[in-house]
C-alpha cells in the first residue's frame, strides 16, 4: 500500500523535476549567450558608434526612428493598459482573483515598458547607454557641488 503510494507520487513528481531542470539550464545557456554575445570591446564600440547600435537593433537608417519612436510609445500604451485594468480591478472588487491577476500581469507589463522606455531614451539621444547604467541615472542623480 505505501509502497504503490510513493511510487505514485515519484511518477507524478518526475515529469515536474524534469521539465524544471530543462527550464533551469534553458535559462543558464541564454545567459551564456547574452554574457558571451557582447565583450568589453563590442560594448565599447557601440558606445561610440551610434550606426553599430542601429545595425544591432535592425533599424536600417537614422530617417526611420521617428517612426520607431512612435511605435515604441504605442508600445507602452499597450503594456500600460493591461497593468491599469489589473489595477483597477484589484482596487474595486474584492477577492483573491484579481489581486492574484495583477500580481501575474505588473511584472511582465512593468519589465517591457522598463525597457521600452530604455530603447526610446536611446534612439531619442542618439547615444548607447546600458540598461543598467541608464537606471542608475534614473534613479541616482549625481550630486551637484
Amino acid at each position: 500500500m505505501i509502497t504503490s503510494i510513493r511510487n505514485n507520487i515519484t511518477a507524478r513528481i518526475s515529469p515536474t523535476r524534469t521539465h524544471w531542470s530543462g527550464l533551469r539550464s534553458e535559462f543558464k545557456a541564454r545567459l551564456l549567450h547574452f554574457r558571451r554575445g557582447r565583450d568589453a570591446d563590442q560594448q565599447k564600440a557601440l558606445e561610440q558608434d551610434f550606426a553599430l547600435v542601429l545595425e544591432a537593433w535592425g533599424i536600417a537608417s537614422e530617417t526611420d526612428i521617428p517612426f520607431i519612436l512612435l511605435d515604441l510609445r504605442l508600445r507602452c500604451l499597450f503594456l500600460a493598459v493591461p497593468v491599469a485594468v489589473a489595477l483597477l480591478s484589484a482596487c474595486f472588487t474584492p477577492g483573491m482573483i484579481s489581486c492574484l491577476t495583477l500580481i501575474l500581469i505588473a511584472p511582465p507589463c512593468l519589465f517591457g515598458l522598463l525597457t521600452t522606455r530604455w530603447r526610446m531614451s536611446v534612439l531619442q539621444t542618439r547615444a548607447f547607454k546600458p540598461l543598467h547604467r541608464w537606471l542608475l541615472a534614473r534613479f541616482i542623480q549625481p550630486r551637484s557641488k
